[in-house]
């Protein structure tokens, strides 16, 4: 995620190009006369100050205590509350936070942050050194019960020398530390805040104003924040959505300036609309069908193997997406310079998966129950579509929709599903993408488990060689595909709505809306 670890091209922005003015032959003048004089540019107008941004998300947060929280959509508002010691720019460099500058010993056991000076919380103190320590320590309590804590389990000691210093002493190397030090779940918070999840207590650029579930998501601007200059918006207001024809229909009139999300439906048919501009982006994500290995009839690879050689992944990008996004045939979206493209291991093929299934034990075929997470619609409809396929080859899909909340308590924490159709977002370090299919990842919801796979994961996460890394990483999705562990269907296209007059939006390769740059033109 270093230079090294993910190019700068991870993130490509594809939407607008510009064209250079054509040049104008010079006159030639008369010997007499004086050089014509070069006309003063126009200055280009500055950020514009004050303003309230609506942005239309598809959920609710699920808290906004970012130790304890893992739902994307919580991260899209956490950003403003909360900063971390590093930052993650448009193109995945990791670059400063709340630590001005950083260094490593060249064995990559002891990591050294330098803080910026005179940054307040919103309640008024300034953060040091020991908040940085506690929150990691927090982070790290078994009490806690972060989700993301296994991402930290790395870190032997902390030392604060001085207020402004901290020491990361590590357990071992391990290539993705820095990077994770990027994500929402690694914010600085002040040690005395008891209640983060409902009064939210950071750093950022905005203060919490109020959460009213189900409606709103209110915050003003932090007079104090460290950017002296930004951030440029008087509030934010995050508006809970989950009808995607509600939020673009608020987006056309007016009523909201962002739509998170725009369906791949309405894409062509908000091209043409004067007042709203398309930022587009190929997502570092993937969609995938998760299948629960360790539950009947999954627990037998040649059932996993029929379902990846029975249903057609470009069939469902045309019919669930309108085609916009890409196959994939592991768990790697291709913008990251560790993709490696299995597209081709199961091409379609419905007899191939009618003889696997007779192979396993079910020549006619199985009931299988498919949950689709509720407000997801791009989920749901890959559901659909798969639904209508698995019927071709005997296998009779049942579809139940879970509540967002439902589905993280029943099927992503507790396991207890067959299938479903969900997403994934991608890593700015391939290490913490991956590693959720080891065995004894809290993550692995999967319920997969291979040794060889587990070994391969250790290897790569401590390994600084970057051709090391990527040869590791390719025979781990080798492993994946042939394990065929989930039916790996898609890297979307990423398409945000904005009204025109809203300026310096950017999409980013994780799960973040930095407002800090984004200003107003006009109400």
């Amino acid at each position: 995620m270093r230079k090294g670890m993910l190019l700068a091209t991870l993130f490509l922005i594809v939407a607008v190009s510009c064209a250079g003015p054509a040049k104008t032959p010079t006159p030639t003048l008369a010997p007499t006369l004086p050089p014509a004089p070069t006309p003063t540019p126009t200055p280009k107008a500055g950020p514009v100050r004050g303003g309230t941004l609506v942005v239309a998300i598809s959920a609710n947060p699920d808290g906004l205590d970012p130790h304890k929280t893992v739902a994307a959509v919580t991260f899209e508002v956490a950003k403003s509350l909360y900063d971390t010691l590093v930052e993650s720019d448009p193109q995945g460099n990791i670059v400063p936070g709340l630590a001005e500058k950083w260094e490593a010993s060249s064995d990559g056991l002891r990591w050294t942050f330098y803080l910026r000076k005179g940054v307040k919380f919103h309640n008024g103190r300034e953060m040091t050194s020991k908040d940085v320590k506690a929150s990691f320590e927090r982070i790290l309590n078994p009490e806690t019960k972060a989700p993301r804590a296994k991402d930290y389990a790395v870190i032997q000691s902390i030392e604060t020398p001085d207020d402004y210093t901290v020491i990361f002493q590590l357990k071992e190397p391990q290539a993705a530390f820095l990077s994770n030090l990027a994500y929402g779940w690694a914010a600085i918070v002040p040690v005395e805040e008891k209640d983060l999840r409902n009064h939210p207590v950071g750093t950022g650029p905005f203060r919490f104003v109020e959460w009213v579930p189900d409606s709103h998501v209110k915050l003003e601007r932090f007079p104090d924040y460290f950017l002296k200059d930004q951030p440029y918006l008087d509030a934010v207001i995050f508006k809970i959505m989950p009808d995607p024809a509600s939020k673009l229909a608020a987006l056309r009139a007016g009523e909201v300036d962002v739509v998170d999300q725009v369906p791949p439906q309405e894409v062509g048919k908000l091209k043409d609309n004067p007042e709203i501009k398309l930022i587009q982006a190929p997502a570092n994500g993937i969609y995938i069908m998760a299948l629960n290995n360790a539950r009947e009839p999954f627990n037998k690879k040649e059932v996993r193997q029929a379902i990846s050689y029975a249903v057609d992944k470009k069939g469902v990008i045309e019919a669930a997406q309108w085609g916009q996004g890409a196959p994939i045939g592991s768990h790697m979206p291709p913008v990251t310079p560790f993709y490696v493209d299995l597209t081709d291991k199961y091409p379609y093929d419905p007899e191939k998966a009618r003889q696997l299934l007779a192979q396993a034990g079910y020549p006619e075929g199985f009931e299988v129950t498919l949950i689709m997470p509720q407000p997801y619609d791009f989920h749901i409809r890959n559901c659909e579509v798969i639904a209508d396929y698995l019927k071709k080859i005997g296998i009779k899909p049942k579809l139940e929709t879970y509540e967002w909340g439902m589905w993280l308590d029943r099927v992503y924490m507790g396991r207890d599903y067959q299938a479903t159709c969900i997403g994934h977002t991608g890593r700015l370090d391939p290490d913490p993408f991956l590693n959720r299919y080891v065995s004894d990842s809290k993550e692995n919801y999967m319920n997969y488990n291979n040794p060889r796979y587990d070994e391969i994961i250790r290897q790569a996460a401590v390994t600084s060689d970057f051709q090391k890394r990527k040869e590791l990483y390719a025979e781990a999705q080798r492993i994946l595909a042939e394990d065929a562990v989930a039916l790996y269907l898609m890297a979307p296209l990423w398409t945000v709505g904005v009204r025109k007059g809203v300026e310096g939006w950017q999409i980013y390769p994780i799960d973040i809306f930095d407002l800090r740059t984004v200003y107003k033109t006009s109400s």
